[in-house]
């Protein structure tokens, strides 16, 4: 997890690892690429996952969504709604837990450091008050790519994830930022991701294989990436989840197995990966 700042993010604390944990994905309007990609790495982590639901961009929406989602979810993960100028997801949110609105420091601090290196000049008045405005007790998650905070909350044992529409910043920030604490509520505390070089720069091909793989076996996740050390197509980084060394060497040959023959099927030219000094 990426260092942000002093006290950015709260311990996690110990608590019991449940085998069955539920997830409900909101994508508001707009933001169902990032929901669907969200979806699919929480269902590689064990989670039981509903949605990508769609919900209107609004507070009352977003409130009602999140409301009816905290009784049966151990976490619940909300995408898109989160722009300058516009942010009701985070009205809603905050609604939805009684928590009032606050203007959080770490997150402006962040807002005017992005627009400052980005477009020269701070981002203000209602359109950066936006983005600043949290429902208290916001853990902030740092957005690399764009101006959009994402933020985590901690409601009676469950975790509320917002992160913004764009799928790359959406991506980064549960990648980089939230997936500590959302893999220590089922145990998947080893994770590890290898690449498989394919000889072709047919997007569509590999697109094929990696869904076909996200429905075969739901705890891969295998994502079409253009890695540097590719020079003759592109890579598919495959990464699998576990709560042991032996069940995580395991699952990663298997995982590997099965991105192979999905990306044979589809006639995909690639390096076979080998294994052995793993």
């Amino acid at each position: 997890m990426k260092y942000v700042a002093v006290g950015a993010f709260p311990a996690i604390f110990e608590r019991a690892v449940k085998e069955k944990a539920k997830a409900k994905v909101l994508a508001v309007k707009g933001s169902a690429e990032a929901a669907l990609w969200a979806a699919r790495r929480l269902r590689a982590m064990g989670y039981e996952v509903e949605g990508p639901v769609e919900v209107e961009a609004s507070k009352e929406a977003v409130e009602e969504a999140v409301r009816s989602a905290l009784d049966s979810n151990d976490v619940i993960l909300v995408t898109g709604g989160i722009e300058p100028g516009s942010a009701p997801t985070f009205e809603g949110v905050a609604a939805a837990l009684g928590r009032p609105l606050v203007e959080n420091e770490e997150a402006k601090r962040l807002v005017e450091e992005y627009f400052l290196l980005e477009e020269g000049e701070a981002l203000a008045g209602e359109r950066a008050r936006a983005l600043t405005m949290l429902p208290e007790g916001s853990t902030v998650l740092p957005n690399a790519r764009g101006p959009a905070p994402g933020i985590l909350l901690e409601e009676g044992g469950k975790y509320l994830i917002c992160l913004p529409g764009s799928p790359a910043e959406a991506g980064a920030m549960l990648e980089g930022e939230a997936d500590p604490y959302v893999r220590d509520l089922v145990g998947a505390s080893l994770s590890t991701t290898v690449y498989i070089l394919t000889k072709t720069w047919d997007g569509e091909a590999v697109s094929r294989a990696v869904s076909t793989v996200a429905e075969e076996a739901p705890w891969v996740f295998a994502q079409p990436k253009r890695a540097v050390f590719s020079r003759e197509g592109l890579s598919v980084a495959v990464t699998v989840f576990a709560k042991s060394p032996e069940e995580l060497s395991e699952k990663l040959a298997k995982a590997v197995e099965l991105v192979e023959g999905a990306l044979e099927r589809e006639g995909v030219a690639f390096v076979r990966k080998d294994l052995s000094g793993l």
